[in-house]
Parts: C-alpha cells; sequence; structure tokens
C-alpha cells in the first residue's frame, strides 16, 4: 500500500520587533497560511496499459505510479482505509488508471532523507493531495458518518501474535539508552502479509483494503498493546460478500483459488488468534466537492 499512497517545506519566519509601534502594526496583518509541501516536477499521463497490472514505488525523493486507479491514489493520498469513506467521487475515478512520475527537490530530497519513516509517509501524503488539488482540481471536505464496519477482536483462545523482540544495544551503548524503534515493515504479496514492529492500528488498516471486507473500514478492538511480528498467509476469496466472521452463522465457505489455505476470516482465527465482526460506528468521511479529469502534460 504507497501510502502511501506520500510530501516544499513549512518555514517559520522571525520579525525582528524594532519598535513598539512596529510590534503593533505586525500583530495586526493577517496571518499567511503555512506553506504546503510540493513536489517540484509532476508527470500526470493516462494509463496505457490493457491490464490491471498496478505498481507504487516510493523512495524519498520520488514516487512513481504506475496504471493505478484514481480511486486507490485517493486512499493513498489521505491514508482512507476504504473506498466507502469517500463520497462524491465521479465514476470514472475508479476505472481510469494512470500514471503519475512526481520528484521532489534536492533540499527537500535531503530533509526527507532524514526523517524517520511515519514523518515522512505524512509529508508524501501531503504533496500528493497538493498534486491532486493542481493536477486533477480537486476541492474536498471532511465529514463524519455512522456506516457499517467490521471491528477486529482477540479471538476465544487468545492472541497467538508473538511481540517484536528489538536488537539489542551495542557494547557501548550509554546507561538508559533505549534500543531505537526501527518502524514497522509491512509486505503484502500473493494473499501472504508479512509484518515487523506492527501494532494492531496497522493490521486493521491493511485489512481495511482487503477485497473480503466488502469496502467497509476495520476497526481496532483488540485492545492489545504494543508492537508484534507475524505472517498471515489465505487464499483469496473469488467472490466477495462472503463475511465470516463470528456472527455470519457459519456459512459455507465460499470458493477460493486455493483450497490447501483458508480464507482470510479463518486464517485470522487459525494463525493470529484474532477475529472480526460486524458492527456500526462512526467513520471519517472524504467529501469529494470537484474532481476533474487533468490536462495530458
Amino acid at each position: 500500500m504507497a501510502a502511501c499512497v506520500s510530501i516544499a517545506m513549512h518555514r517559520l519566519l522571525a520579525t525582528a520587533l524594532l519598535g513598539s509601534g512596529l510590534a503593533t502594526y505586525a500583530q495586526n496583518l493577517p496571518q499567511a497560511e503555512p506553506q504546503k509541501h510540493g513536489f517540484e516536477v509532476v508527470s500526470v499521463k493516462p494509463s496505457a496499459a490493457t491490464n490491471n497490472n498496478s505498481n507504487i514505488d516510493g523512495t524519498p525523493d520520488h514516487i512513481k505510479i504506475q496504471n493505478v486507479p484514481l480511486q486507490q491514489i485517493l486512499l493513498m493520498s489521505f491514508g482512507i482505509r476504504s473506498k466507502s469513506q469517500i463520497d462524491g467521487m465521479p465514476d470514472w475515478a475508479s476505472s481510469e488508471r494512470f500514471n503519475i512520475d512526481a520528484k521532489v527537490d534536492d533540499e527537500t530530497a535531503a530533509v526527507m532523507q532524514k526523517l524517520p519513516r511515519e514523518e515522512r509517509r505524512k509529508r508524501q501524503q501531503e504533496m500528493l493531495q497538493a498534486m491532486l488539488e493542481d493536477r486533477f482540481h480537486m476541492k474536498m471536505h471532511w465529514s463524519k458518518k455512522e456506516l457499517p464496519v467490521y471491528v477486529l477482536t482477540v479471538a476465544k483462545g487468545g492472541s497467538k501474535l508473538k511481540p517484536t523482540v528489538l536488537p539489542p544495544l551495542p557494547p557501548n551503548a550509554e546507561p538508559g539508552t533505549k534500543p531505537q524503534d526501527p518502524g514497522t515493515s509491512v509486505s503484502i504479496s500473493n494473499s501472504t502479509m508479512t509484518v515487523t514492529n506492527g501494532n494492531m492500528e496497522a493490521l486493521a488498516e491493511n485489512l481495511s483494503r482487503m477485497a473480503e471486507m466488502d469496502g467497509r473500514v476495520v476497526l481496532d478492538r483488540t485492545n492489545l498493546p504494543g508492537k508484534f511480528d507475524w505472517t498471515l498467509d489465505w487464499a483469496p476469496e473469488r467472490q466477495q460478500n462472503s463475511f465470516r466472521g463470528a456472527d455470519s452463522g457459519n456459512p459455507a465457505p465460499a470458493p477460493t483459488a486455493d483450497t490447501s489455505k483458508p480464507n482470510l476470516f479463518t486464517a485470522l482465527q487459525e494463525q493470529l488468534g484474532l477475529k472480526v465482526e460486524q458492527d456500526k460506528a462512526p467513520v471519517d468521511l472524504l467529501v469529494i466537492d470537484d474532481l476533474e479529469r487533468p490536462t495530458e502534460n
């Protein structure tokens, strides 16, 4: 997911107060909005690919998006978990695919390189949002709405997650030094999710993007603190609307691509000791006021 799916730098303006009159005048001036982070160069083109193979590559100075629907770019840009959180999106945004090549300037790249992974992701998201405003003329606002959701809880037998063990400190470390958090690593390929140093919020976020969740947001209600390592291996469902939660009445399993593997909901219980249940909850909603096809550059 680069985020995602994602960000020119904030600058603090320092003013030398040369007298009380100048100070009073400065206080009465309208305050400028903080400068947004943005890419220096952006190329946006409709994809000419005849298949659905998508790819998103991100580095501190460069994001390359190939053959990706705009809907997915919106999810990544705003950190949205599910398409159900987008309202007012035109139909073409879910079907038409785009190639986007975006780079930052050298000064910003040097700053991004030094940022923690999570802060870097937030800046990249802000850059993508600026790109959507500039190239797709996007106008939006946030709202909140009660929607059907799935909640992630601990199964009856208890959690099977393994707590992350950080590497030991070097022998010459100063007393009281804490191990450095390396950040969360997530890899999802061929219906196998491998996560290192991830929390339950990260699991719920990634589950929300799975086809088996039918576009619903997954909320973490496990009450499991800390970070964990896990591998989740399942067979993708051929059909959607295939909920296998605790309140589903144990319906017959839907056909799977690989009968040697369990479906996603069974895999959660057997491999991680977790389950999902249906519920309703207030969910943040991205409301699209305006969104236009970009002019090719």
